[in-house]
This record gives structure tokens, C-alpha cells and sequence, in this order.
């Protein structure tokens, strides 16, 4: 059966009707501090605003489970309730909190304060009261709130105590935007309070509700500076320097309700806690998350340019950026104008970004200006990028890019400029976009991140989704294809893609894809197949979410998943066959094993195989709420394939990593053995304490 057909079915006989495009709910706040128990009866909260979450946003349909959310305040911090009734076997594997709640049933609150002049907040818990929480304030966002969690017969309650100070602009304004969410994992339902049947987005500003505040309760409070000091211990061999000591500091004051200084003094960039290792053949350059305090603060301002069915391209990528010696930076928000802007100084060397942002009050049009620059003795680059795009809020989206590069790498101006135009249409189950561009071939920012300079030419892409009835044994069936043809500057085509996948979904958790396609790379004078675009994969435990067309795969992911896939094609000069497989398996209540075996096989045509494989087995325990240990065993063993865009290990390396989190209300305690983020240990122990003063982390 058709998804719209089976929408309209459902949708007639649902009790809930969908809201015409902006009818949006109001809701006004009582002045009660309710109770943090779950358990306690919901008459305890008998004076609070309460609200039913109607629609599920997915699957374009009235709640087919009910939840209902309750709110309240006492002028110093926010509770809010959840009752939800399940059928389905409730999933409630997090247990350390300011941790992703991947795969568990989720309920939450988006808040944005001042509206859209301000920053936006989100405060999630899973049945057991887990909870995590982010800030388009700050990557990093981390600050100390409550939440309690109970499973009954029949669902759970989660209740929520959130502070008003860790919101920048609380008190400005009586109005809040606001909305109310409920994730179900096993359905891949997603409930919310305020809607609109074209919305394809849960947490979308432009449908949610209003909070009105009391007006005695909420007094406007001055934000608070920051800051957050480190003390580092390592112990280390001497062939990697030895061992010793640094201490550091990160400094945020506020200079408005929506703005802040901030600046970093010797900071510490170990990142031993994050893993993003991979041995993934692929031509680019790999591309690398930021981790780095300094940069994360300002992060959601920068390289905010739509591109639709196109390669990364990034004008600014702080990980390109070496380790500074200090750094002063500014951010916020004033209006619709959102601005950033930052100066990292290290030996000899200066890195400097600045970007402004618009967006219309009625979230249609945005707009963004960004100026990266790099000066060092030899070297000098300066990157400008400008970018305008369109949403009509319901389906059709637009989009046009310009930069242009200048200094000592650019030999040719006319090949240090970027243009791209692109757009779309997609609902609910369907979705094509296209686009069209030209990357001059000395576009290549030292600060920046472009796959493939040199490049001119066209993308398309179109996804397609089924779903099916609740009494079928299929999720949703789906198919999504790609195509891309790009010449390059002098010796004719220098770039061409094409996939297609095929996606079956399942109501017991099963995921199947098949595809195929090819892709060619011009190296020199020759077009180079690097195709990896035939298998197939399977997974169990999938996470039943059912695909965005905008973003076709995206399933929701388990806890404890586990898949194998297979690729295969002509790969530079041979084939190249891969097999990814790995498995989570849950220990205990708390502890997870996860295995990992990958292996690729490049048979040349002429000369020797390139054969290399990845296994791992690394074991995590969630001691308590506030910290958690890990550790890990992994090798690589092998050569690469030819050619490989770098992370490359040659013969053997092996990595074995321990790690230990401990998180407090005003500091962080790591201990570290090894790091996993190279493919060799590194013979180091490190302990890093952080104490943090003033304002929350991330605040």
C-alpha cells in the first residue's frame, strides 16, 4: 500500500487533526514547584500546564501511543513531566548521563528562550532517567541539571528539573518558543505537541509552540562568566618526549544576554576519549570531528552554506588548524543577525575567522558572509564565502554559494573562485534535489576542507519511501539513487558517481540494503575507477526509524546492533573487495562488548595484492550516572589499497587503550592510558582534572 493512502486511512480515523500551517499551540506556565519523584502520583502535578503530544511526525499520523507532557516553573527552574504508555518492550540501555541516548526510547524539551534571536536548548532522558542535553550556544554544552525516570506496567514517567540559569536570555521575554518530543525506538515513532502535517523535522523552530511565562516568577538574570581551568599529568616514555606536566585555561564572559568573549591560554588538545579511527578505502582526504573547546564555542555560526548532492566543502575546518598557544574570540546573537569571530595565535602563525549570519523572522531566507585568513611568514591565504538560501517551510528549498580564494597557493585568480546553485523538493516519502557547480582548481583554503578542487559540473539525487500498516511485518521500503558528472579544468572529465540503493526495513529490527553504482577519479591523465558501490549490508537491532527522503539512509541505531556488509568494484588498478562486521552485545545491566573485524583485499592486475584488516575488541561500563570506563584492544595488519587518502598503517599497528571518566558539578577527573585516535599506541598514562568556576560547562 502507498504511504499517502495509508496516511489518509490513518489520518481520517485518527482523533487528531493535523494543524494548518501556522496554527500553532500556546501554552501558559504556571507558578508551581512540582515534584521530582516519577513514582509520586501525577495529582502531585495537578496544578501544572499539561499537553498531549497528538502527532507523530514520522509516519505523517496522529499518536498511535499516548504521552502526555506537564510544565511547570518556580522562577528559578523549569519541571516538566512525561507520561507515556508503550506496548512495546521499553529500550533503557544508557545509564551515564551527558551521553547520546542512541537507540533508547527519548522523551524532551526544546526551548529557545528569546525565540529566534537567541540560542535554542534541548533536555532529553530516557525510562531510567539518563539524560543528555545541546545547545546551539555551544557544542560543548554540559551543564548540571536533574531528571528521574520510572518503568510501570504499561510505559514510564520522566520528570525533569531544569535550572533557568543555564539558559542564556531567560527573563528578557514572557514568551518562549517551546516543544515537546517523545522518540519511540521500536516503532521508529516520533510524537510531538506542536505540528503541521509538511513537517519532516521534530525539533523545527518554525512549528513550535509558545510557553507563556509568569510574569513575577522569571527575573532576568545576568549571565554568568566562566572559567575552566586544567591541571595535566603525563607519564610517557622518553622516545615520545618524556614525561610532564602543563596547566591551561578557557575564559568565557558574557557581554550580553546573547554574546560572549572568550579565549583559551596553553590549552590541552589530547582528546583521548574520542575515537575516529578508520581504515574506510576512500580517495579524500579523511575528515576529522572538532573536539577542541576553543572551536566548538562558536561552531554552529560557522559554514552554515546549503549544498544540496555535493561533495564536502567546507571554507572553514578547525581541525586543519595546528594547536594554538593562546587564542580571543567573540560570539552571539543580536536579532536574526548571529555573528562569530576568532584569532589563533600560535608559533609563528596566525588563524583568523569571522562569519555573520541572517536569518528572516519568518525562518524563510538566511543568509551568511565568512572570512577565514592565514598569515605566516611564507605563507598567506584568504578565503571569502557568501551564501543566500531559501525554504518556503513546507517543501521546496533553494539555495546560491560564491567564494573566492587569494594568496600565496593561488598562481591563477580565475581558478581560486567557487560557485554553486542548487535545490529541492521533498515531503514526507519523497524527495529529489539537484545542483550544479564549479570549484576553481586553486580553491583549496589552508583553513578549509574541499574534497575535489578543479571540478565543474552537475549531482542529483531522489529517494523514494514505503511504509506499511502496523499489523505488517515490513517497517518501510525504500529506494534512493545518485548521480554526479564534474570536468575538470584541462583534460575533460575528472569526476563521476552513480549508486543505487535498495532498503528494506523490518518490524523485528531487521535491516537489509542492497546497491550497486560506480565511481571514477582522475589521477594525471588517467579516469581512475575507485568504486566500492556494490553489496549488500544486514543489520539486526537496525533502530526502526523511518527515513528522511532529505537524508535517505537514516535509520535510528541500537544500542547493541549488529551488521556485515560487503562491497566490492574496480579500484585503481585491480578490485577491491571489503567486509565490514561488527557486533554490541550487552553485559550485565550496565556493560557493553563490542567486536569489530574489517578487512579489505585489492587484487592488482599487475604485481602483488593489497591486503589489510581491522579487528577490535574494546568493553565499556557505566559505573554510575556520572562516570563511566572503557577499555580497548586493536590492531591493524597490512597494506592499504592503492590509492588510499590517508590515515594509512603500513605492516602492523596495534593500539591499547584504557579510559576513565568521572564527571562532578564543578569539574571533570580522565585517566588515560594510549590513544584512540592513532592506529599505533602511543606509550603515554595521562590524568587531566578540570575545574570549572562561574558558569555551568559549555554555558
Amino acid at each position: 500500500m502507498k504511504r499517502l493512502t495509508l496516511a489518509l486511512c490513518i489520518a481520517l480515523a485518527a482523533t487528531t487533526v493535523a494543524h494548518a500551517y501556522g496554527a500553532y499551540p500556546q501554552l501558559a506556565v504556571p507558578d508551581f514547584e512540582a515534584p521530582m519523584e516519577p513514582a509520586t502520583a501525577a495529582d502531585g502535578w495537578a496544578k501544572a500546564a499539561n499537553v498531549k503530544l497528538g502527532w507523530d511526525v514520522v509516519h505523517v499520523h496522529g499518536s498511535t501511543e499516548a504521552t502526555t507532557a506537564y510544565v511547570s516553573t518556580d522562577g528559578k527552574s523549569l519541571y516538566v513531566r512525561f507520561d507515556a504508555q508503550q506496548r512495546e518492550s521499553i529500550s533503557a540501555a544508557q545509564h551515564t548521563n551527558d551521553v547520546l541516548l542512541t537507540g533508547d526510547d527519548a522523551v524532551w524539551i526544546d526551548l529557545w528562550p528569546n525565540g529566534a534571536s537567541g540560542y535554542m536548548y534541548q533536555f532529553q532522558a530516557n525510562p531510567n532517567g539518563s539524560h543528555y542535553e545541546s545547545s546551539s550556544e555551544n557544542t560543548s554544552y554540559s551543564p548540571s541539571w536533574e531528571s528521574h525516570g520510572s518503568v510501570h506496567d504499561g510505559g514510564y514517567t520522566v520528570t525533569m528539573r531544569i535550572p533557568l540559569d543555564v539558559m542564556r536570555g531567560v527573563g528578557s521575554t514572557q514568551t518562549w518558543k517551546a516543544q515537546f518530543v517523545r522518540s519511540i525506538h521500536a516503532t521508529g515513532e516520533e510524537q510531538v505537541w506542536s505540528y503541521d502535517s509538511a513537517q519532516n523535522n521534530v525539533d523545527d523552530y518554525a512549528r513550535a509552540g509558545t510557553l507563556t511565562m509568569p510574569q513575577l516568577s522569571v527575573t532576568p538574570a545576568r549571565p554568568k562568566p566562566r572559567l575552566a581551568t586544567y591541571v595535566l599529568a603525563e607519564g610517557a616514555s622518553k622516545t615520545i618526549g618524556g614525561s610532564t606536566s602543563r596547566v591551561g585555561a578557557d575564559l568565557s564572559i558574557p557581554i550580553t544576554p546573547t554574546a560572549s568573549f572568550y579565549s583559551t591560554f596553553h590549552p590541552d588538545y589530547s582528546n583521548v576519549e574520542l575515537d575516529q579511527q578508520s581504515i574506510s578505502p576512500t580517495v579524500y582526504a579523511r575528515y576529522y570531528s572538532e573536539v577542541r573547546p576553543f572551536f566548538t564555542q562558536a561552531a554552529s555560526f560557522y559554514n552554515n552554506f546549503n549544498c544540496d548532492a555535493c561533495p564536502n566543502i567546507q571554507s572553514l575546518y578547525t581541525p586543519a588548524i595546528p594547536t594554538p598557544r593562546e587564542g580571543y574570540a567573540v560570539e552571539g546573537k543580536q536579532g536574526p543577525i548571529g555573528f562569530a569571530t576568532f584569532d589563533s595565535i600560535g608559533d609563528g602563525r596566525s588563524d583568523i575567522a569571522s562569519v555573520v549570519d541572517y536569518t528572516s523572522p519568518d525562518q524563510r531566507w538566511s543568509g551568511t558572509v565568512q572570512r577565514v585568513a592565514v598569515n605566516e611568514s611564507a605563507l598567506q591565504d584568504t578565503t571569502t564565502a557568501t551564501g543566500l538560501a531559501y525554504y518556503d517551510l513546507k517543501h521546496l528549498s533553494a539555495y546560491f554559494n560564491y567564494g573566492h580564494d587569494s594568496g600565496t597557493n593561488v598562481v591563477a585568480g580565475n581558478q581560486g573562485q567557487w560557485y554553486d546553485f542548487g535545490g529541492g523538493w521533498a515531503n514526507s516519502t519523497f524527495g529529489f534535489f539537484g545542483s550544479t557547480r564549479k570549484i576553481g582548481q586553486y580553491f583549496n583554503p589552508v583553513d578549509g576542507f574541499i574534497s575535489h578542487p578543479g571540478i565543474a559540473g552537475y549531482a542529483l539525487y531522489s529517494a523514494k519511501i514505503w511504509d506499511f500498516a502496523p499489523s505488517d511485518k515490513l517497517e518501510s521500503v525504500g529506494v534512493a539513487g545518485f548521480l554526479d558528472r564534474y570536468q575538470g579544468p584541462t583534460q575533460g572529465q575528472a569526476q563521476s558517481d552513480n549508486s543505487l540503493l535498495l532498503d528494506v526495513l523490518t518490524k523485528s529490527a531487521w535491516d537489509f540494503q542492497l546497491f550497486s553504482g560506480s565511481n571514477y577519479w582522475r589521477f594525471g591523465d588517467v579516469l581512475t575507477p575507485v568504486s566500492q558501490n556494490a553489496g549488500f549490508q544486514v543489520t539486526y537491532h537496525s533502530g526502526l526509524t523511518t527515513n528522511n527522503p532529505g537524508q535517505f539512509p537514516n535509520h535510528g541505531s541500537s544500542a547493541y546492533p549488529t551488521s556485515i556488509n560487503y562491497s566490492t568494484g574496480h579500484y585503481g588498478n585491480g578490485t577491491l573487495d571489503t567486509w565490514f562486521r561488527n557486533s554490541t552485545i550487552r553485559v550485565g545491566n550496565r556493560g557493553a562488548l563490542t567486536l569489530a573485524l574489517d578487512d579489505t583485499a585489492q587484487y592488482l592486475n599487475h604485481g602483488s595484492s593489497n591486503i589489510q584488516w581491522f579487528e577490535s575488541l574494546s568493553y565499556s561500563y557505566q559505573v554510575n550516572s556520572n562516570s563511566s570506563f572503557a577499555v580497548g584492544l586493536r590492531s591493524v595488519i597490512g597494506m592499504p589499497p592503492i590509492p588510499n587518502g590517508g590515515g594509512d598503517c603500513m605492516g602492523r599497528c596495534s593500539n591499547v587503550s584504557l579510559a576513565y571518566h568521572l564527571r562532578l558539578r564543578h569539574a571533570e577527573l580522565y585517566a588515560a592510558y594510549g590513544n584512540p585516535n592513532t592506529l599505533t599506541t602511543v606509550p603515554q598514562t595521562i590524568l587531566k582534572l578540570i575545574f570549572y568556576a562561574g558558569a555551568e560547562k559549555g554555558t
